[in-house]
C-alpha cells in the first residue's frame, strides 16, 4: 500500500521472508516479516523550506531511516457459494512526503458471495494509516470500500454494477527536526504545504448483450461524485458523468 503515500524516489534496502501454510480443508495462512531502510535524495526535497518563528531555513534531509514490519493474512477455502480473505500489516515505516519515521497500520478484507448461479457479489475494504513516531499524530490515512455486483440475466444478457469510495487525508507537512511547518515558494511568497483531503465516489454500470459469438453490444455509464466529509453520504456533489457504447457485429458470408 506504499503507493497511497509515496511521492518521491528513495534508496531502499529491503529484506523479507514469505511464509505460507495451507491447512486441511483449504485454509491459507501466511505471514511476512520485513526489515528495510531508506535513504532520501536531497534533490527531491529542494522545493521545501522550514518556516521558523523568525525566519526560514533550508530543509535538511535526514539520514537513513530503518523500518521493521509484519504482514499476516488469512484466506478461507473456496466454498460453493462463499470465499473470503483478510490481512493486516503493522510496524515502523517511512513517510516519504516528510522524510520522517512513522508507525504504519494497514488492514484489508474481501468477500466473494455467489448466492445463485446468476448472481455474484464481491466486496472489499482497505484502510491504511501512517502515524508520526515523534508526536503520535496521524499524518496520512486512506479508506477504500468497494462493491461489485454481476448478474447473468440470461445467456446473452449480462449486467455489472461497481461502486467505490476513495477517502484519503494528508496532514500539513512539518520538519522532522524542529516540528515547524514546511513551505514552498520564494522569499516573500512562501506557501505552507497544508492539509489535503479527497472523498471520491465512483459508480459504474455496464450492460452487455451477446446473442452470438462475434456479435456484442456494450452500454456503459459512469458517475463521479465527492463530498466534504468522509463516508457520510450527506452532501454528495456530482463531478462528472460519462456514457459509452460499443457495438460489434459479425457478418457471415
Amino acid at each position: 500500500y506504499r503507493d497511497f503515500f509515496a511521492g518521491s524516489s528513495v534508496l531502499e534496502d529491503h529484506a523479507s521472508s514469505d511464509n505460507s501454510f495451507t491447512f486441511r480443508g483449504g485454509w491459507d495462512l501466511s505471514h511476512t516479516p520485513t526489515i528495510a531502510s531508506y535513504a532520501f535524495d536531497p534533490a527531491d526535497y529542494a522545493m521545501y523550506s522550514v518556516a521558523l518563528p523568525t525566519d526560514t531555513s533550508a530543509f535538511v534531509v535526514p539520514g537513513r531511516l530503518p523500518s521493521i514490519g509484519l504482514k499476516a493474512s488469512l484466506a478461507t477455502p473456496q466454498f460453493k457459494r462463499f470465499a473470503a480473505s483478510t490481512s493486516v500489516t503493522a510496524g515502523s515505516d517511512v513517510d516519504f512526503f516528510e522524510a520522517d519515521a512513522v508507525q504504519r497500520r494497514d488492514a484489508s478484507a474481501s468477500v466473494d458471495w455467489r448466492p445463485t448461479r446468476q448472481l455474484r457479489v464481491g466486496a472489499s475494504y482497505l484502510s491504511s494509516t501512517l502515524k508520526r513516531s515523534r508526536d503520535g499524530m496521524v499524518v496520512a490515512r486512506a479508506r477504500i470500500p468497494r462493491v461489485k455486483t454481476e448478474y447473468q440475466i440470461s445467456r446473452p444478457i449480462f449486467l455489472r454494477l461497481i461502486g467505490q469510495y476513495d477517502a484519503r487525508t494528508r496532514a500539513p507537512l512539518t520538519d522532522p527536526r524542529t516540528g515547524a511547518p514546511l513551505v514552498t515558494g520564494v522569499p516573500g511568497n512562501y506557501q505552507p504545504v497544508g492539509e489535503s483531503r479527497r472523498n471520491d465516489v465512483r459508480l459504474d454500470a455496464l450492460f452487455s448483450y451477446q446473442p452470438s459469438p462475434g456479435t456484442v453490444v456494450f452500454l456503459g455509464y459512469g458517475n463521479s461524485l465527492d463530498e466534504p466529509d468522509a463516508l457520510t453520504f450527506r452532501r454528495l456533489r456530482r463531478v462528472n458523468d460519462a456514457f459509452f457504447a460499443k457495438v460489434s457485429w459479425l457478418f457471415r458470408s
